[in-house]
Parts: structure tokens; sequence; C-alpha cells
């Protein structure tokens, strides 16, 4: 927020310019949910769900400078309603329920990639505040089930291994960045995409808004979908033109930001170097020599070859 606002080196946005409230897309319903509690490893111990830990000299593009802020609680900012909106990653409630009767036209429906852009192995590099802050790899998170199904039939084992890797340059726990990982990796297999025409209703939605869709052809019963973009539009249908909501929405699961305490993975410690042997430099022994001369055109070139322990 106080990038949007700064009026020296932010985008002087004014408060009217910002969503403030503790609804979905509010400020204050980012900066909540970033403040929870979440359970360690050990049961007991707690750690905040998001924090952000960095700084920018305000040289750095304002892309990067958002993209690594965002990065630190599996964010996204939207502009709508002429609003600055942010939300955090975690669960929302679906506000509305698409029904057959409100679709307006042919629905667009693109399911699962089949190009091989699906990831089912994640590691992440993150700023370690447990080794004066030095760049270091988070525990690598692989999901059994994604490597299952992406490995070709025929396999005699679950062997095909597609790796993604992110940059998490505002985060200094192991244990949020195996948090954010994951979030990463479950979201991106979130694949199938619906578009259509809908009834006015639903203008009342932003992106990333949480939708139910019930469908009887496509047998979808309160699948959960997401918001991905909205606008007025104007369709037709017997010569008669009306107008309609065409929304664009992306599959997503309660899953994507649940996380078991039993899911922590303990990292490879660092520890302090050990100086073993000498550091007396040995005398050079049994050296040779030996020369060779390689004609090449009219020129002789003289090559000689020296060994030694």
């Amino acid at each position: 927020r106080d990038f949007f606002s700064d009026t020296t080196y932010g985008l002087k946005a004014t408060s009217d310019e910002i969503n403030d409230t503790t609804n979905a897309g509010g400020i204050a319903s980012a900066a909540n949910t970033c403040d929870q509690d979440v359970t360690l490893a050990d049961g007991s111990s707690t750690e905040t769900r998001y924090t952000c830990n960095g700084f920018t000299d305000m040289g750095a593009d304002m892309n990067d400078f958002f993209s690594a802020a965002l990065s630190t609680m599996a964010g996204t900012m939207t502009y709508s309603n002429g609003k600055f909106n942010v939300f955090a990653g975690a669960n929302q409630t679906a506000s509305l329920t698409i029904t057959d009767d409100d679709c307006l036209s042919d629905l667009q429906v693109t399911k699962k990639n089949l190009t091989g852009g699906l990831f089912n192995t994640v590691k992440s590099i993150f700023t370690d505040k447990d080794n004066n802050f030095i760049g270091a790899d988070a525990p690598i998170l692989q999901n059994s089930t994604f490597l299952s199904q992406d490995t070709p039939s025929g396999e005699s084992s679950a062997n095909y291994v597609k790796t993604m890797e992110i940059r998490l340059p505002f985060t200094t726990s192991q244990t949020a960045a195996q948090r954010l990982q994951k979030i990463a990796l479950e979201h991106q297999r979130q694949t199938t995409t619906l578009s259509g025409l809908f009834s006015l209703e639903f203008i009342k939605l932003q992106p990333k808004d949480y939708v139910n869709v019930t469908n009887t052809r496509l047998d979808f019963s309160s699948k959960l979908f997401e918001v991905v973009s909205i606008r007025l539009d104007v369709g037709e249908s017997e010569g008669n033109t009306f107008l309609a909501t065409r929304l664009e929405l992306k599959e997503i699961a309660t899953s994507v930001y649940d996380f078991a305490t039993n899911e922590y993975t303990t990292p490879i410690t660092v520890t302090t170097i050990q100086n073993k042997g000498t550091k007396t430099l040995q005398g050079v022994t049994g050296a040779n020599r030996s020369q060779t001369a390689t004609k090449e055109g009219v020129q002789t070139k003289i090559n000689i070859l020296v060994s030694w322990t």
C-alpha cells in the first residue's frame, strides 16, 4: 500500500484508488491473511503465514519490485473498477454459482495441457536468514501423483521428472519457502479453463473471485473456478442482441493453499567447514618431456608434452 500511494517513488495513487477493505481484494483482507499463524513441523511452534523481507532502492524496475513483493505471499495484484486490489494466497468462498440456465452462449473449454508444459517437481531459491542471508535452495518438493500422471505408459517406474524453478528473493524462511513452492506447483496443475457469455448477474464479479460451476453436459457439480477476466459484452440470438457478461474462468482447488505440518521437509544443515590434511605444497617429481612435430601445409608445428607427478 505504501508503494501504491507514495508520491515520490510509488504510483502516486489516491486513497480512492486503493481498495482498503476487508473484502476480497482489499489491502486489509490481504494483511489479515498474511498475519495468520501457521503451525510448523513440530506441531507446536508457529510462524507468520506470509512476510515480506527485502529492500529496494527504488531504482529497480517497477514490475520486478511488484513480482518480488507479491511472491512472498503467493499474491496477485489487479486493477478493477478504478481501484488497486491485492490478493494474498488463500482459499476464498465462492460468491456465486453458474448453472446451465445462466449460459447464454456455447462454452469454450480447454482441458489439460498436452504440450508437456506441466511440472511435477519444484525447487525454490530463497534468502536464508539462518545463513547470513545468502541465497539457498529449499528442500525439493515432488508430487508422486503428478509424477505418475506425467510418466508415459510402458515405463517400468514413474521417472518422468519435470522440475519448476522459482525465485523468492524477499522470503527468508525455509519453511515459508516450502509453503510457497507447494502453492506454485499445485496451482499450475489446475489447467481447465472455461469461457463464454453469461447473464448480467455475474457482472458483479471481479478477477480472482471464486465461482461454482454446475453444468450437465460437462458433468460439473459445483466445480470451483477462479475468475481470470470479466467484461461487458454483446450477444446475439435469433437476430436479437443483448448485453451479457463474458467470463474467462480457470479451475482452482482448495488443496492449492492447504499445507499440513507433515509436509515440511528437513533441510540440509549448514555446517562449519573443517580444515583437514596439509597445506604444504609438494615438490614436482618424475618430470619428463617429449617432442612431436606436426606438418601443417608448408609449416611444421613443434609440440612439447611435459608430464610430472
